[in-house]
């Protein structure tokens, strides 16, 4: 096939990706949206969009709780099954790559292909719940592919430079790290999972993850670092930590493209047809999309805060709530709230301090004349 379509729900912002592996055709097509469901009062569905006249609720915080019976509390109080959310919210961004691109696909006669990330250190089931899930939307023809897989497969394609080689990567994420080896486009055994809290090094991490599996830092031919969530934001944190793995396991060490995005484009790269155990890099799909260019998160702050409230299980209802607030007004409230929380003094008001400097200035000319 000529044309791969990758998904990837993520923490704070989604990510559709649209490759084509036919030689001289465009760079990937890429949408980026807020990890955001809004619900009509007829039923119709939007990932990331400005809420419209006749929205009825909003969905949030639905990737961290797929498989859990609890399920996710919407702005109304309505619970749905998470896996339904995020089966929901890869439909959405499906609508939204269509129609392709004019080259391979569907006006050549072959089908697209679609494949969909989810995180790396899911187990099994919560794996099965997304599938189900999938396949009762209709959405049968989604694979689905860990974000490793995708990352490293974005590595074999792009970066590489013989196939079947065993990839390192490390995904940071704003509650811990998850480090996954893939040889050959495989998961070398299950993702260790390393909470943020008292958390060793990355690159002990990676070292401890080769050790398992009787493997030493010259195995490897790449690190991959990723980012996800508020994290993901500070891009020279994720560059740090991509530094202090290549300097203390003298290895070749990337930050994948956005450094979110890694993973939808090495899903659009296996939708294609890719396959990382015999491929090289001679049939590319393209340049790595733009961070600068699909950052587009519409809610602001403080809808990303209230998503983080959601996943943490603080407060369903109000932080859900919070997500229907108007973007400009978030953006306001989340201004106020930074202010709020630093530990800097309060600002004094300035006319009082203008008013005293006047009296003092105006004292001191009565005594000297």
């Amino acid at each position: 096939m000529a044309i791969g379509v990758g998904l990837r729900i993520g923490r704070v912002v989604s990510t559709a990706v649209v490759a084509s592996n036919e030689p001289g055709t465009q760079d990937p097509v890429v949408i980026a949206r807020d990890t955001v469901l809004h619900i009509d009062e007829d039923g119709t569905t939007s990932l990331g969009s400005r809420p419209s006249d006749n929205e009825a609720r909003t969905l949030a915080g639905f990737l961290a709780r797929v498989g859990e019976p609890a399920g996710v509390t919407a702005s109304d109080g309505r619970v749905y099954r998470a896996e339904d959310a995020m089966a929901t919210a890869i439909q959405c961004l499906l609508n939204e790559t269509q129609p392709l691109p004019a080259f391979g696909g569907d006006d050549d006669g072959s089908e697209p292909g679609y494949t969909a990330t989810y995180p790396s250190h899911w187990d099994s089931d919560s794996v099965a719940s997304l599938r189900a899930a999938l396949d009762y939307a209709e959405l049968r023809h989604v694979d689905l592919a860990s974000d490793a897989q995708g990352a490293a497969t974005w590595y074999a394609s792009e970066i590489s430079e013989s196939p079947g080689q065993l990839i390192g990567v490390f995904h940071i994420d704003d509650a811990g790290s998850t480090v996954t080896l893939v040889r050959s486009g495989v998961p070398a055994g299950k993702a260790f999972r390393v909470p943020t809290k008292g958390a060793p090094s990355p690159a002990s991490q990676l070292a401890t993850a080769l050790g398992s599996f009787g493997w030493l830092p010259p195995n490897l031919d790449a690190v991959v670092v990723m980012g996800d969530g508020l994290v993901a934001r500070d891009r020279s944190r994720i560059q740090e930590i991509a530094n202090s793995i290549s300097t203390k396991l003298t290895v070749r060490t990337l930050v994948g493209p956005g450094p979110e995005q890694t993973a939808a484009l090495g899903a659009a790269i296996l939708a294609a047809g890719f396959v990382p155990a015999r491929e090289t890099n001679s049939a590319r799909i393209g340049l790595p999309p733009s961070y600068d260019q699909t950052d587009v998160l519409t809610g602001g702050l403080a809808r990303i805060r209230a998503q983080e409230m959601l996943e943490a299980g603080e407060n369903d209802i109000v932080a859900a709530r919070l997500l229907a607030v108007q973007p400009a007004d978030e953006d306001e409230v989340a201004v106020e709230n930074a202010e709020d929380d630093t530990d800097s003094p309060p600002r004094k008001p300035l006319i009082p301090i203008l008013i005293g400097v006047v009296l003092i200035v105006v004292l001191l000319l009565v005594f000297l004349l």
